[in-house]
């Protein structure tokens, strides 16, 4: 099944612009809506790379969902 996709528009500095343009052009990117998917991706795995470190340090605040039921008395 394709991937459905959106257009998404954004509004960046002349200067953002050009430095974007050379990275294409130099071939670093096939175009520059390959370079802000990239950036996307990139941002993306960081914030879930984020979310698991947070998740492994509040572990010890939090009890099991089996141990809950059990102080409910849902066993």
């Amino acid at each position: 099944m394709p991937v459905k996709t959106k257009t998404l528009n954004v509004r960046i500095t002349e200067s953002q612009y050009s430095e974007l343009e050379e990275l294409v052009g130099r071939g670093e990117f096939t175009s520059k809506g390959e370079f802000i998917r990239e950036l996307l991706r990139e941002k993306f795995d960081e914030f879930a790379s984020y979310l698991h470190v947070k998740a492994e340090k509040d572990r010890d605040k939090h009890i099991s969902l089996e141990d809950y039921g059990k102080s409910r008395g849902l066993e």
